[in-house]
């Protein structure tokens, strides 16, 4: 029975067909890029009903498996022959292709390293077919997709490295695991005239030497993205100075919007730089594989091993990687083998560019757009009370451009003189009592005004009087009483016919009626108060005011009412002073004063604050005009 080369396996990885009659059994197995194959068999093959799209092709090189790929196209074809169907084949590396990263995706930067990017990319798999298992880089760089296909996305991931690398998978057992090495720099394998080689062709290129790299990433315009800043402020590396000697100065501008971050773009220049600062040398070698007789893997031809080639008669003998291997027909020619060597390993651009446009995958990296914001502000203040200006810096904002202010002062300005109000009644706040010491004075004596000598005389009147009277005799004053000379026992008449004995004690009384007045003078004089040292102490209770405001209006007086107007101002932007001076300025440079991230970069996502404070009351009319350039990304679809 003839061995099968090709074995066919479902969906879901079960053995469903081998293919017996399989011919014309090819593949090409290229380094870091996509393997295909391809088989035929004839039209009237029971087997062609298992061979359906996408279904898994297992394909043996002799008695070594070669590889895992699925099935992609089929194509009838009559000679004479006979009928025949051909299958193209494509590695199931493909299967990534499959599945997308919708939308934007940012991984990677500090802290975040390869393996950990390389696993972000295969964790969104809707089939987990794929895992990650030697990983030997280990670096941090950040990388950016929108609307990416997963093998897309995987293969970008090596392209900032310096060294170089290689993909290899094994897909023997399932799920398949993923390997991205650094190749071998030993000979593997030798290709010597008179033994294995049986034809050579040697292709140098010099097109594509260049000594000096311009790098171009995201952006558009001035705000395209370049490497300067991190590299001495040079948009652009150069090649060591014995390769500009050799070949001169050659530049070249590498543009690849998908670099969003400085470091990243500057890695991958330096790793192209590497590659085409010395011209492109390629062999094309037509070799026989002997392996299957000697079973000498020196005689076994491998993409990605080291091979020296040694052909005296065209003076060759280099040591150069396979880039490429490939064999047209397993079955009726296996010794027959085309390599490709070179002295640089091949670009996958091409390869990922061939992936998308197959996929209908566009590159809509949204690019963004620069923009003017204009922020105009006026307002009263005073040195107590600045006038204040915010600004929003979205996170979206890639790069600030410029930040330019200008102010003006004016008079202070009202709008109107009074407003209206209503009555009612106010109380004050009650107060306590309390005794309270006046401050005290010292003695004094005060004469009072001197009075003129004057007479006064009392009115006329008719009155009865009745008096008693003490008498003693002789009218000597005896203890207290008088004697009028009337002795004792004397009666005397009074006015209304009554007699009055007096007795012997000299007791009596007179009954006087008549009408008199009497004269008095006052002769001049004057008074001299004393008053000693005191105080005096005031009482005051506890009490409280009730004030009745009865119901009123104001009318309003409407106008434009101006005030004083300053004549100088400070003004601090995020706490930082600006060093200016006067009533205004026109596009005053801000940025120097704005806060800054850990970067030195206008910090973005938060708010920046202008203030500024003239020296009087007065106003202030501003303006900030901002040129950002933002990302198209974010948000919704309104």
């Amino acid at each position: 029975m003839k061995r099968s080369h090709v074995t066919i396996y479902d969906l879901q990885m079960r053995k469903v067909a081998y293919l017996e009659n399989a011919f014309d059994i090819g593949y090409d197995a290229s380094m870091n890029a996509l393997w295909t194959a391809q088989f035929s068999l004839p039209a009237g093959d029971d087997k062609n009903a298992e061979c359906k799209p996408l279904y898994f092709v297992e394909i043996f090189d002799g008695d070594v498996r070669l590889e895992l790929f699925r099935i992609l196209s089929s194509a009838a074809k009559r000679g004479s022959g006979g009928e025949t169907i051909t299958y193209q084949c494509e590695h199931v590396l493909a299967t990534l292709l499959d599945d997308v990263l919708f939308q934007y995706h940012t991984v990677g930067n500090l802290g975040y390293y390869t393996p950990q990017v390389l696993k972000y990319i295969l964790d969104r798999q809707t089939t987990q077919r794929w895992r990650l298992d030697d990983i030997q880089f280990s670096h941090q760089f950040e990388y950016n997709w929108e609307n990416e296909n997963l093998l897309g996305a995987l293969f970008s991931v090596p392209q900032p490295f310096t060294d170089e690398y290689m993909w290899t998978f094994d897909t023997t057992a399932y799920p398949w695991t993923l390997n991205l090495v650094q190749p071998s720099g030993r000979e593997e394998a030798y290709i010597r005239y008179g033994v294995n080689l049986q034809g050579i062709e040697r292709k140098i290129d010099p097109s594509q030497v260049t000594t000096r790299i311009y790098g171009l990433g995201y952006g558009e315009g001035v705000n395209q993205l370049t490497f300067a800043d991190i590299n001495g402020g040079k948009p652009y590396i150069d090649a060591e100075p014995e390769y500009i000697q050799r070949f001169g100065l050659v530049q070249t501008i590498f543009a690849d919007k998908r670099f969003e971050f400085a470091d990243t773009l500057l890695a991958r220049c330096r790793a192209m730089l590497n590659e085409l600062k010395v011209p492109s040398v390629q062999y094309t070698v037509d070799a026989a594989e002997i392996y299957a007789l000697t079973k000498d893997p020196i005689d076994r031809f491998k993409v990605g091993a080291m091979v020296r080639v040694q052909d005296g008669e065209m003076g060759v003998d280099i040591v150069a990687r396979v880039l490429k291997v490939s064999k047209g027909d397993l079955f009726g020619r296996p010794g027959e083998v085309k390599l490709e060597i070179a002295n640089k390993t091949q670009d996958i651009a091409s390869s990922i560019a061939d992936l998308r446009n197959r996929m209908h995958i566009s590159e809509v990296y949204a690019q963004g757009a620069t923009n003017l914001d204009t922020r105009d502000f006026a307002d009263n203040c005073d040195p107590d009370h600045p006038a204040i200006l915010k600004f929003y810096v979205p996170d979206d904002t890639v790069r600030i451009n410029k930040v330019m202010l200008s102010f003006q002062t004016e008079a202070f300005r009202a709008y109107s003189k009074a407003i209206e109000g209503g009555g009612g009644v106010s109380t004050t706040t009650a107060a306590g009592g309390a005794s309270v010491p006046s401050t005290s004075t010292t003695a004094v004596q005060t004469p009072t005004t001197t009075t003129l000598a004057a007479t006064v005389e009392s009115a006329s009147t008719s009155k009865e009087w009745s008096q008693f009277a003490t008498f003693v005799p002789d009218a000597v004053n005896v203890g207290g009483e008088h004697n009028h000379g009337i002795p004792d026992g004397t009666n005397l008449v009074t006015s209304s016919g009554e007699n009055v004995t007096f007795s012997a004690s000299g007791r009596h009384s007179h009954a006087i009626t008549s009408e008199h007045k009497h004269s008095v003078t006052i002769p001049g004089h004057s008074h001299r108060v004393t008053i000693p040292v005191h105080n005096h102490t005031v009482e005051i209770p506890e009490h409280s005011h009730d004030i009745n405001l009865p119901d009123h209006t104001h009318e309003i007086e409407y106008g434009i009412y101006e005030g004083p107007q300053p004549n100088n101002v400070s003004i601090t932007v995020d706490g930082n002073a600006v060093q200016i001076s006067g009533t205004s300025g026109n596009d005053i440079n801000i940025i120097p004063y704005l806060s800054k991230d850990g970067d030195g970069r206008v910090s973005r996502g938060n708010w920046h604050e202008i203030q500024i404070a003239p020296n009087s009351l007065g106003r202030v009319v501003a303006n900030v005009v901002t040129q950002l350039f933002v990302q198209s990304r974010g948000g919704g679809n309104y």
